[in-house]
This record gives structure tokens, C-alpha cells and sequence, in this order.
């Protein structure tokens, strides 16, 4: 949840990556606040783990400590939709932290044998969610379930080939392409795949008209899905 007090260390952090257009360290947000260094970090973790940072590494040109990796934080494109909410959070970031929970919920500790129960659930969940990246996201963990009930080797296929694409846009398309492959080849013995299928071509559609930031948003939930239910 963005409380008042992480939206006031995020505010902090995209002003200063605004000023200065590179990755921003704890440090320089402990002492723009006037905080503990340990303090402001806690609250990046925190930040990163509900998706508004994306964490970096950055070698480190000190001459005290040449070559070591610090850990810097860059705004994600979910902290950049809060822009011009003024200091409520707006609906769709709501919105968003709640269906990102419950699906990565879905994903985690799944069992082969549970995906088509899992699948059913989620299918019947969709009629109700009208944001086109909520609905992207759901037909993404959709797939990802599918793909569990068919073993690891699968699921590996869609990870390739995200790893091969350049830009957000290409790996979702990528991944959605091949999962509508994989859909159409359990149509017999699985008849949720049908359904499926046709949201896999909705969000084809969908991927067209979103926002570079929004392919970004679901590029990182993807992976982030991936890592539950590999």
C-alpha cells in the first residue's frame, strides 16, 4: 500500500532522478529527507517490492572501493502513473496492486495438477476487470498456468523467447504469440484453452494501443510471473 509516508520517499526519488537523469542511491534520499541511511533503504525495498522502483546496479568509480556494485533505484512506469494524482493514489494503481497481488498469489506454489482449476478461476474473474493492463495481465498469468500444466520445458519456451526480444513491445508479443500456438494445440483435450485463445488475440489487439510505459509495467510483471512459476 502507498502510504503518505512512501509516497513522500517516492516523490523524493523521482525528483531527483528527474533533476539528474540517472539511477538515485539510498543515501542521496536519506539525505534529502533528513533520515538514517538504513531507513530510507527500508522504504526502497519497499517501494520496489509493491512495483514503483526498479532496482540497479551500478559499479562503483570510488577510489576507496573500484568496482564493487552499489544499488541504485530508478522510478518504474507504475510510479509514473501516479503523476498528477496529487496526493491521493489514483484508482488504477489501486486497481493495479490488487490484481498484481491476487495473480502472483495465483502463480505461486502452483501444482501441474491445480492449473486447470486455477485457469477456471481466473477466466471467471475477467468479465469484471475493464483496464486493458489489468486484463493483460490476467491473460498473461492465464497462459502461464496453462503452460505449468505442461511442464517446466514450456514455460522456458516463453522465457526464451522474451530474452531474445529488443523492446517491451516485441517481448509481449513474443510471448503472446507463442502462447497462442501452445493454446490452439490443446484445443482438444482442454476446452478453457478455447477461451484462452480468444483472449490471447484481445490482448495482441490490446499490446497495439498501450503506452510504451504500460508495455514497460506488464514486461516486468511477466518476468516477475515467470519467476513464481518456473
Amino acid at each position: 500500500m502507498l502510504t503518505r509516508r512512501r509516497r513522500q520517499f517516492l516523490d523524493k526519488i523521482k525528483k531527483i532522478y528527474q533533476e539528474t537523469g540517472k539511477p538515485v542511491h539510498y543515501i542521496a534520499v536519506a539525505e534529502a529527507l533528513k533520515v538514517s541511511k538504513w531507513t530510507a533503504y527500508d522504504v526502497l525495498l519497499e517501494l520496489e517490492k509493491e512495483g514503483f522502483l526498479e532496482r540497479q546496479y551500478i559499479v562503483n568509480s570510488n577510489e576507496k572501493t573500484p568496482g564493487r556494485s552499489m544499488v541504485m533505484f530508478v522510478p518504474s512506469p507504475l510510479a509514473a502513473s501516479l503523476e498528477g494524482s496529487g496526493g491521493n493514489t489514483s484508482s488504477f494503481v489501486l486497481d493495479w496492486q490488487q490484481a498484481r497481488a491476487r495473480l502472483l498469489d495465483a502463480l505461486a506454489n502452483l501444482l501441474p495438477r491445480e492449473a486447470g482449476q486455477v485457469a477456471g478461476e481466473l477466466l471467471q474473474e475477467m468479465p469484471g476487470k475493464t483496464n486493458p493492463v489489468i486484463t493483460s495481465a490476467y491473460t498473461l498469468t492465464i497462459l502461464l498456468v496453462y503452460l505449468k500444466s505442461l511442464g517446466e520445458r514450456a514455460l522456458q519456451v516463453v522465457r526464451s523467447a522474451l530474452d531474445k526480444a529488443s523492446r517491451p513491445e516485441a517481448g509481449l508479443f513474443l510471448a503472446t504469440g507463442t502462447g497462442l500456438g501452445l493454446a490452439v494445440n490443446m484445443l482438444p483435450q482442454n476446452p478453457l484453452a478455447g477461451q484462452l485463445a480468444g483472449y490471447l488475440n484481445r490482448l495482441q489487439e490490446h499490446i497495439e494501443n498501450l503506452t510504451g510505459r504500460e508495455h514497460k509495467l506488464l514486461l516486468d510483471f511477466l518476468h516477475e510471473a515467470l519467476e513464481r512459476v518456473v
